[in-house]
């Protein structure tokens, strides 16, 4: 067993199943899990995808409540600070690129180099003392397969791989990208629904369960002892933080019952377990305890097997602003075999992974998310929660989290306030 699981476990479990919710102000273990409303900073997060920006075009994103610039000019990417010093004009609004390596406010014409930001000639005042002088925010940014990433923060930028869930990048990876999504819910919520181990019961009615004739459960419950076997927390220098759960030791409840008043009890049975035999019933979750699932910082999850065999699921919750969180989704083989990289990006990755993956399994977590929402960022709920054991496994993520974070987002960053060279 890994012992920073054991000595997450140590500083968590005492905050599940109390019997008074703690509303107290008092710092929590996860207190910087807490404070990071808008994201954590210093961090690699997926933008866009790379068939949505040809070359010549610009696209306004937003990213931790940043507002940012995205281009292609001259087949490289540039990422810059959507907003002009001068007046604050949003240069999105009406991108003007008269030369392949500078960016023309649309208003003033303030004229700024691509590369570095500076501001190199303002077309109607050339002569303009504040030439030289000022300057708008450039963003580290890599695109690799399919994928734009940009660096949200004032560090010199970690290798890109540090900041994603393992695997992702390799050179046999054949990665079949989704469409992404705005949800309506904050980011931290996306994190911890992903790998809830209570959450499984909403995919009794996914689409894909019911295709498949495969029930999940009511939700599980892992032991101390098997958290403790089947979860293994990385936190090494070079490379990437986070941990890999398995699934081998969990109990599926397919069956369940409500005691009644009067002393007798109405028994339940999940619809797709109905009238299979314990063998079917077993088969099936064992196809589930294959897989294995983890979150990574900052915000990417890691499920394989799912939802076939050969196929890793990876997906990133990734901060838009406060209340909403960009859904990106992607379906991943391993293969050094040409054809099948071929049929994976075409008809296969289509067929095995987003039909039943993002269009009828997912979908429901993305509900879940959004009617989570109201209760976290307008009733106190990060304080009122009641927590029950399932819930540990949540409460070991916040404390890893907070511990390894490498800055936390605030308001001000969303209005310029960052460092600037």
């Amino acid at each position: 067993m890994s012992e920073i699981t054991r000595n997450l476990l140590e500083e968590t479990q005492d905050y599940v199943e109390q019997a008074r919710a703690r509303t107290a102000r008092a710092r929590k273990p996860w207190q910087v899990w807490l404070d990071a409303e808008w994201g954590f900073r210093n961090y690699w997060y997926p933008a866009a995808l790379s068939r949505h920006l040809n070359e010549g075009d610009a696209k306004g994103i937003e990213l931790l409540g940043e507002e940012i610039l995205l281009t292609r000019q001259n087949g490289k990417l540039h990422a810059m600070e959507d907003r002009c010093p001068h007046r604050g004009i949003r240069f999105s609004a009406r991108p003007l690129f008269y030369t392949k390596e500078t960016l023309t406010c649309w208003y003033h014409t303030w004229t700024y180099d691509l590369e570095d930001g500076n501001l190199r000639t303002i077309l109607s005042s050339p002569d303009s003392k504040m030439i030289g002088k000022c300057s708008i925010k450039i963003y580290p940014v890599e695109e690799r397969k399919g994928i734009i990433f940009i660096f949200v923060g004032d560090i010199e930028p970690p290798p890109l791989h540090y900041d994603l869930a393992p695997g992702l990048l390799d050179d046999n990876a054949v990665v079949y990208c989704g469409e992404p999504y705005e949800i309506n819910a904050n980011w931290r919520l996306g994190c911890e629904n992903g790998y809830d181990p209570g959450h499984q019961f909403i995919h009794n009615w996914s689409e894909m369960c019911i295709n498949a004739g495969m029930h999940t459960s009511y939700g599980y419950t892992s032991t101390r002892e098997a958290v403790l076997d089947t979860t293994r927390y990385v936190e090494n220098e070079d490379g990437p933080k986070g941990f890999t759960r398995k699934v081998e030791k969990t109990e599926f409840k397919h069956e369940a019952f409500i005691p009644l008043k009067d002393g007798g009890r109405k028994d339940l049975v999940l619809p797709l377990a109905r009238g299979k035999s314990p063998e079917e019933l077993a088969q099936l979750t064992d196809i589930i305890r294959l897989g294995t699932v983890g979150l990574w910082m900052p915000c990417s999850l890691k499920v394989t097997t799912f939802p076939a065999p050969q196929c890793t699921h990876y997906e990133f919750y990734v901060p838009k602003n406060k209340d909403v969180h960009i859904y990106f989704q992607f379906g991943v083989i391993h293969t050094d075999d040409e054809d099948e990289a071929e049929r994976w990006l075409g008809e296969d990755g289509r067929v095995m992974w987003e039909v039943p993956a993002v269009e009828g399994f997912t979908v429901d977590d993305a509900f879940a998310r959004e009617q989570l929402h109201k209760y976290y960022a307008e009733e106190d709920g990060w304080q009122r929660e009641r927590l029950f054991q399932p819930d540990v496994e949540l409460t070991m993520w916040r404390r890893f989290a907070s511990r390894h974070a490498r800055g936390i987002q605030t308001v001000d960053h969303t209005r310029g306030y960052f460092k600037r060279d």
